[in-house]
């Protein structure tokens, strides 16, 4: 058996929001995971005000969540590797 083995940590290609399901995607290396927007804490967010938009940060290792009055909250994008296939 071949194994290999890599010491890069993992990033995402993209990421998007449905607003229909309220689920916030990453994609990596073509495969998509998602997270429920509104199972994340409230207490996880810098800020109380909406959330007006989301990229990706750290060259594809966190999700940015931007919110309306100009602060950001940042995700680690390993939250969404669990829910990838391997």
């Amino acid at each position: 058996m071949n194994v290999v083995i890599s010491s890069e940590p993992r990033v995402a290609d993209r990421t998007w929001y449905d607003a229909a399901t309220g689920l916030l995607y990453v994609e990596a290396g073509g495969l998509a995971g998602s997270l429920r927007l509104a199972d994340l804490p409230e207490e996880d967010f810098e800020s109380k005000a909406p959330l007006s938009g989301f990229a990706l940060g750290q060259s594809g290792s966190v999700v940015v969540c931007r919110h309306e009055d100009g602060e950001e909250t940042w995700f680690p994008v390993d939250m969404w590797w669990e829910r990838l296939p391997s």
